[in-house]
C-alpha cells in the first residue's frame, strides 16, 4: 500500500501527472484547489498515471501493490489507514458508468482524486471520512443510499448525464481496490 502518503506528496505526484496529461493540466499548490478537469481526459489513463506518480514520489514499486476484487453489496473497507493512497475501479454494465479513481486517507478527510471522460469535474474533492465511506458503500450496492445520489455525490456527474435512462438498480458488478 503506498503509505505513508502525504498532502504534499500527492500534490507533487498530481503535478506530475496533471503535465503528462493531454491536453496538460495546470499546476496545483494544495489539494484544496478549485482546478477542474478536462473532459478529454479519461479516468483510466489519469488514475493509474497518478498512482504511478505517488508511487514514484514515495520509492514503491506499483507492481508490488495488493489488488483486492469485491463484487457489488460486498462487504467494503469501512475506512483505510491514515495516509493510505488507494486507487478504485468500478466496473458495470452499462460500462459508460465505470469509473476509475484515487483516494488519499489525511485523518478524517478523504481526498477524492479524479478526471472523468467527456465531463468537467473537480480534479480534488474532500470528503469527511465516515461520509465518503458511506458514500462508497452506497453506490457498491451496500449501503441503504440511493446509488446515482452516492454516484453524483462523489463523482460530480449525474448517472443520467452519462447514460440516459440510467439503471433504477445499481450498474456496479465489481470493482478492484489497489491499495
Amino acid at each position: 500500500m503506498p503509505n505513508p502518503v502525504t498532502p504534499q506528496q500527492t500534490v507533487d505526484a498530481l503535478n506530475a501527472a496533471l503535465a503528462q496529461m493531454s491536453p496538460p493540466g495546470d499546476p496545483v499548490d494544495t489539494l484544496d484547489t478549485g482546478e477542474m478537469s478536462d473532459p478529454a481526459w479519461s479516468c483510466n489513463t489519469f488514475a493509474p498515471l497518478l498512482l504511478e506518480k505517488v508511487c514514484a514520489e514515495i520509492g514503491v514499486d506499483p507492481y508490488s501493490l495488493d489488488t483486492e476484487s469485491y463484487v457489488a453489496g460486498a462487504a467494503l473497507p469501512q475506512a483505510f489507514p491514515n495516509q493510505s493512497f488507494v486507487n478504485i475501479s468500478m466496473m458495470g454494465e452499462p460500462s459508460a458508468l465505470n469509473h476509475n479513481f484515487n483516494i488519499l486517507v489525511d485523518g478524517y478527510t478523504v481526498w477524492l482524486i479524479e478526471a472523468f471522460v467527456d465531463q468537467t469535474v473537480p480534479i480534488v474533492k474532500r470528503f469527511d471520512s465516515a461520509v465518503f465511506f458511506q458514500l462508497w458503500n452506497s453506490l457498491s450496492g451496500g449501503g441503504n443510499g440511493d446509488w446515482s445520489d452516492a454516484y453524483m455525490t462523489l463523482f460530480s456527474v449525474g448517472p443520467d448525464q452519462v447514460v440516459y435512462p440510467p439503471p433504477q438498480n445499481t450498474w456496479l458488478h465489481n470493482q478492484y481496490v489497489t491499495s
